[in-house]
């Protein structure tokens, strides 16, 4: 909780946790990070990607947002996509509507680590511009076409927030088993 309210003091404002994560407890710990500064934050959070029908859906935001003990959620997210089947299921984007009509959530996103490039043209593509957000990894390994499509969906309005941008740095035999980033961690950690 220490970390996050030092995080938020420095001027973090985006919180990306999800239902998910450590068992369920990633949610439970950010909660208690934001108390008293839930308006300097947009905390984002992700439905369980088995989560396809409205009942489970409304379960996992309604569990989110006891666990982050807030009244709404900035960005809901549909976890791991593997293709954009789920985007279009109807009762998940009218699940989605009815969360947003209700005030508990204002934006909706997705989060792919594969086949990132296709779930990407189709948000760009839809219709209906129906999600807000995508949530990709992009860093110095990514292929070419996930730039491109990036650059697409950008244009037609969806935010992007890059994931795993460092890609695990570069690999080194110098350090050992560790990568410069964690040397450079272990070196602060030890200075302080």
């Amino acid at each position: 909780s220490e970390v996050i309210r030092a995080a938020i003091d420095m001027g973090i404002n985006y919180i990306d946790t999800a239902r998910r994560y450590m068992g369920g407890r990633n949610e439970e710990i950010v909660g208690k990070g934001i108390k008293g500064y839930r308006e300097k934050v947009t905390i984002a959070t992700k439905v369980l990607a088995s989560s396809i029908t409205k009942e489970h859906i409304v379960r996992d935001v309604e569990k989110s947002l006891r666990a982050l003990q807030t009244d709404y959620i900035d960005v809901i997210q549909l976890h791991n996509l593997t293709d954009s089947d789920r985007m279009y299921i109807p009762e998940v984007r009218e699940a989605l509507l009815t969360l947003r009509k209700q005030g508990k959530t204002r934006f909706f996103g997705i989060t792919t680590h594969t086949n990132q490039a296709d779930i990407l043209h189709a948000m760009a593509d839809d219709n209906d511009k129906f999600f807000d957000v995508a949530l990709v990894a992009y860093n110095f390994k990514s292929d070419p076409a996930i730039k491109i499509a990036i650059a697409k969906a950008a244009k037609t309005g969806i935010g992007i927030v890059a994931m795993k941008t460092q890609a695990g740095g570069f690999k080194t035999s110098t350090l050992g088993g560790i990568s410069p980033h964690q040397a450079a961690l272990k070196w602060v950690l030890q200075d302080t």
